[in-house]
């Protein structure tokens, strides 16, 4: 299963305050441009909870249902519960770095069409990088 891996830096805000803006995907996906619409589909609640993603990669619509669980820690886990992706699963972490915070976000898919894969996947795996990448910009926005 590929795996797309990034990180930033966020200056002057502690882990406490980011984490804030991690846990509210609504807010953060709000300012990513590729992003359509993040729906809460349940209540969030101390263990979980399940939202619904619709965003633009490689200039189709791709929507699928997420369960998101926060720990330990600084650390917010989703999984694919239903939608286009065979897979999709990841994870948010934050760390103290100097006098800021070190945001991590690993994503890994599975598209579930084994016999396309080696055609598919770099193809993918460039927009997933680049979704990674617009979600670290607009958390950085969300946090100046």
């Amino acid at each position: 299963m590929p795996e797309i891996q990034a990180d930033t830096l966020i200056q002057g805000r502690a882990p406490d305050e980011v984490w804030t803006l991690v846990k509210d995907s609504s807010l953060v996906a709000s300012r990513a441009r590729h992003v359509v619409a993040v729906r809460p589909l349940s209540e969030q609640d101390k263990t979980f909870r399940i939202n619904e993603w619709t965003v633009l990669l490689n200039g189709s619509e791709v929507t699928w249902r997420q369960r998101e669980a926060a720990g330990p820690g600084l650390q917010l886990r989703f999984e694919q519960t239903a939608g286009d992706l065979e897979k999709l699963s990841g994870e948010w972490s934050l760390s103290a770095d100097g006098d800021g915070t070190r945001v991590s976000f690993v994503l890994a898919y599975e598209l579930g069409v084994d016999g396309l894969a080696p055609l598919l996947d770099p193809i993918w795996s460039q927009s997933f990088r680049a979704h990674a990448d617009e979600l670290l910009r607009a958390l950085t926005a969300c946090a100046a």
